[in-house]
């Protein structure tokens, strides 16, 4: 079984101040290596926007650059609109994130970010300005032994967004709070993970982003804890596989995707200054729900079948509540916020049949 664990940032010969080229493309065209640059954002009206930009399909198995980007709305009332682009026009700019595939661009500095999707269906243009530092856990790479690696680097933890949305009928003015991350790998996430939770939420005057990855069954389903909260722009914890402790519990099979999906997560983080909990509460509403037939189409779902690959991913939204202990263990600050967050499986089921 391979040792999986965070690299520190001098293992790579990184700094620990994040670097502008850090948020640039950090891939060669190479068969294994895969890279996006993802937003979110939940607006003031309800709505939510997602805008996804990639080299290629991240299931595959080609060296060449396959550009898209994706675009996934909904709107206060619930309707959604999912777009994509893709193009031979393209360009991945290594210095920082600047990145353009046809007329569609992510072009960012790790603290203001000019976000531009279209197609002929949509127009999207977003600012981004970041109101948290970039961060990243230790380098941000994951090592599953000595070369695999999947990389994560969150450039805006949270910040706030406006803009506009234009479709052929009508434009929609956009305002709210908004996150950016930047990931990549060398070796495809099928043959390294079996499966994560991941998520952000601002509750109050907090921003909070929480994962927990699980390596591969080979390895043991061995976890990655990541954890950061932040209040008021300065973050305030230090490295959760220290001081975090995690749980799952309520699970419940999703009709769908048929996956056992935890209805309630907890991270509760205590170092030697703070205590708090994050406590994420499933609603009824699921954003986005996809199976390996959904992600990669039925032909190739077939083959990954056949491989015991069982992708699937479940967006969905709720409450995040946020409580705070002194040192006698009571709580002297709770709040509640609506909160988007994932489970992305790649494998069997880790959980068989929970009580």
């Amino acid at each position: 079984m391979r040792t999986v664990r965070l690299y520190e940032p001098e293992e790579l010969g990184l700094k620990n101040e994040i670097q502008l080229f850090e948020d640039g493309c950090r891939t060669e065209e190479k068969s294994g290596n895969y890279e996006w640059w993802y937003f979110d954002s939940r607006m003031n009206d309800g709505s939510k926007l997602v805008i996804v930009f990639y080299t290629k399909p991240v299931t595959s198995f080609s060296a060449k650059f396959r550009p898209a980007a994706s675009l996934n709305y909904t709107a206060p009332d619930g309707t959604e609109i999912k777009e994509e682009v893709t193009s031979d026009l393209f360009s991945f700019c290594r210095a920082q994130c600047d990145n353009r595939i046809g007329e569609s661009r992510f072009l960012g500095d790790l603290k203001h970010y000019e976000i531009t999707f279209k197609n002929e269906n949509v127009e999207c243009s977003l600012n981004l300005q970041s109101s948290v530092p970039s961060w990243r856990p230790k380098s941000g790479h994951i090592y599953f032994g000595d070369k695999d690696f999947f990389a994560w680097l969150p450039s805006v933890p949270e910040g706030t967004v406006n803009g506009t949305l234009k479709t052929k009928d009508k434009t929609v003015t956009l305002e709210g709070t908004g996150y950016h991350d930047h990931n990549w790998g060398n070796k495809l996430m099928i043959f390294l993970m079996n499966d994560w939770y991941w998520g952000r939420a601002r509750i109050g005057n907090y921003a909070v982003i929480s994962s927990y990855i699980y390596a591969a069954k080979k390895d043991g389903y061995q976890p990655i804890p990541i954890f950061m909260l932040a209040k008021d722009g300065k973050i305030l914890t230090k490295d959760a596989e220290k001081y975090l402790t995690y749980e799952e519990k309520d699970y419940v099979k999703d009709p769908y995707t048929k996956r056992y999906v935890a209805h309630t997560l907890v991270y509760d983080y205590h170092d030697s200054d703070i205590h708090y909990r994050i406590t994420y509460r499933k609603g009824n509403e699921d954003v986005e729900r996809q199976t390996m037939k959904d992600i990669v189409g039925k032909p190739a779902a077939a083959m990954f079948y056949l491989l015991r690959f069982r992708g699937s991913y479940h967006r969905m939204t709720g409450t995040a509540i946020l409580e705070k202990f002194n040192e006698k263990n009571e709580v002297t600050e709770r709040i509640e916020s609506p909160a988007m967050w994932e489970q992305m499986c790649f494998r069997p089921d880790r959980i068989k049949n929970p009580q």
